[in-house]
């Protein structure tokens, strides 16, 4: 760090005038490294944006930045493990009281929080962001969905800024693109909000990687190509094989491996990226999209392996919304249960604790690799509790689930639009009924048809499907049936409404043929599921 010759920090909070500027976002730690940091924040109105830092054992220095309403100043020169306590200024006023972080040290032991699917305000994100700040930590890792419904710019402080506040000031947060983050705009929102290295050879902030203790990290966009030779894929390849750190990780939103109901495996991003993961020996992935927790056993090329043969998945997207049931558990699933939780991993030296934690404080599951002297693979010890939650129901299982049956998805479909047809394994095609979750499901996947990423989406298609969703949340917080059934009905009427704006959209040539056939399925999709739950008068 340049040399801290300034006034003690307390002497110039006393000495500095008043200001008209107040803190609206922030401040939030970004792009932590041994000897940098990135320090942002928002204001109401423009100011001379400014930030002042110090040694915890040293003098404080002021280091100027750009005058308007989002600020963001670049640090230099800290020293490996450092701690530092830091206040932005507007005009020269402090904002807020001093926050303390320290620097990434490659030779310490480091903890990470990992959560997921938390972007809605309400008790479960609350009790989940609470149990968080009363865990010691290094560093915050996101899997995606930190916006919902659409990943509108309006929504980023109230489902994200606001409560976790007191967590990202003083904790790095390295943040993933979900497929709600990633609705509005292509995740431009985001983007505004974040900064990440952009440190792959197209220069997308979308997806990158970092080291962090003894591992390294990479963050990839599962909204974008992933097949062999698109450009993510040909940046995870490289960095995978240049990295020299001990354990290796990978993030991204949509699962690979699950045993829900709702989303269920992505085979398509499985089949992609698996065959990557095997060939550089990645230790463990880190998913979302499916509102619960499941862990995998090792596995490789899509096979239960010995421990220390293969990669660890690990899906956490209970970190707020409404919680997914699961199927019947999956052969390579270890543990699973449907709570809302976050993901403590703890790395140091030649061995990587995972445990996931409810809002109680509960270790709900646990496993622990190990590397050998001088081996790239790790072996593998559990502690994890056999109770798994399915469905609302709990249940004890101490063995693996039979080979799935003789069926696929696509063959399972009974064509009857109030069923959940799935391939279970070990029993073949299954029938659910439809339930509010997969309501909720079909209404969110209206914000994310694939045929429709780049397009200017009507804003009215958007704000009736963003009302149709409201209506289902607060049906399915109704305790009265009557209520409840108005309020399906206003959802079922919203969603009328929106894809009848999608078909003039397509006809008046504001969105492509394909986009508003796209929307048109989903919404027809959702409006079919409404009508299976709304309740007879």
């Amino acid at each position: 760090m340049a040399a801290l010759a300034a006034p003690l920090l307390a002497a110039l909070v006393a000495a500095a005038p008043a200001s008209a500027a107040m803190l609206t976002r922030g401040p939030y730690l970004q792009l932590l490294t041994t000897h940098s940091v990135t320090v942002a924040w928002n204001t109401d109105v423009a100011s001379a944006c400014s930030l002042t830092i110090r040694a915890l054992d040293g003098p404080a220095a002021t280091i100027a930045g750009d005058t308007g309403t989002v600020c963001a100043i670049a640090v230099d020169g800290l020293v490996p493990g450092g701690r530092y306590a830091y206040v932005p200024n507007a005009d020269g006023v402090p904002l807020a009281t001093e926050s303390v972080f320290h620097a990434d040290d490659p030779s310490a032991p480091v903890t990470m929080l990992v959560f997921g699917d938390s972007g809605v305000p309400g008790p479960s994100q609350t009790a989940v962001r609470d149990r968080m700040l009363a865990t010691p930590a290094d560093v915050i890792l996101h899997t995606g969905d930190m916006i919902y419904p659409d990943g509108a710019a309006v929504d980023f402080d109230p489902a994200f800024f606001a409560p976790y506040a007191d967590l990202i000031r003083q904790l790095v947060l390295w943040p993933c693109l979900g497929n709600h983050d990633f609705a509005a705009a292509a995740g431009q929102p985001w983007r505004d909000a974040f900064h990440t290295p952009a440190n792959n050879p197209a220069g997308s902030e979308n997806y990158y990687s970092f080291d962090v203790g003894n591992a390294h990290i990479v963050v990839l966009n599962s909204n974008e190509r992933t097949v062999p030779g698109s450009l993510q894929y040909t940046f995870l390849d490289h960095d995978l094989a240049s990295t020299s750190a001990r354990w290796k990780l990978v993030f991204f939103h949509h699962t690979i491996y699950s045993s829900g109901t709702t989303h269920g495996s992505n085979l398509v991003i499985r089949a992609n990226l698996v065959p990557l993961f095997d060939a550089h020996a990645v230790d463990m992935v880190l998913m979302g999209h499916e509102h619960n927790y499941e862990r995998t056993l090792p596995l490789r090329a899509n096979q239960v392996v010995a421990p220390g043969a293969g990669t660890v998945y690990v899906t956490t997207g209970g970190g707020g919304k409404n919680l997914y049931p699961f199927g019947p558990l999956s052969h390579f699933t270890a543990h699973a249960e449907s709570v809302h939780h976050f993901v403590r991993i703890a790395v140091d030296g030649d061995s990587l604790t995972e445990e996931m934690i409810d809002v109680d404080g509960t270790v709900g599951d646990s496993t622990t690799l190990v590397k050998g002297p001088g081996s790239t693979t790790s072996t593998t010890t559990t502690s994890s509790t056999t109770t798994t939650t399915i469905a609302g129901s709990t249940t004890t299982s101490t063995t693996v689930p039979p080979p799935a049956a003789a069926c696929d998805p696509g063959t399972c479909d009974d064509g009857n639009p109030c069923t959940l047809d799935t391939c279970a394994p070990g029993e073949g095609c299954r029938h659910d009924p439809v339930d509010l979750a997969a309501l909720r499901a079909s209404v969110e996947s209206g914000f994310t048809v694939g045929a429709c990423v780049g397009q200017p989406v009507p804003a009215l298609v958007t704000a009736l499907l963003r009302q149709a969703h409201g209506q289902v949340e607060r049906a399915a917080r109704a305790t009265n049936p009557v209520r409840a059934r108005r309020l399906l009905g206003r959802a079922l009427q919203r969603l009328r409404g929106s894809g009848r704006r999608a078909s003039v959209a397509a006809r008046r040539g504001r969105i492509s043929a394909s986009c508003a056939a796209g929307l048109g399925a989903q919404i027809r999709t959702a409006e079919d599921r409404g009508a299976c739950l709304e309740p007879s008068p």
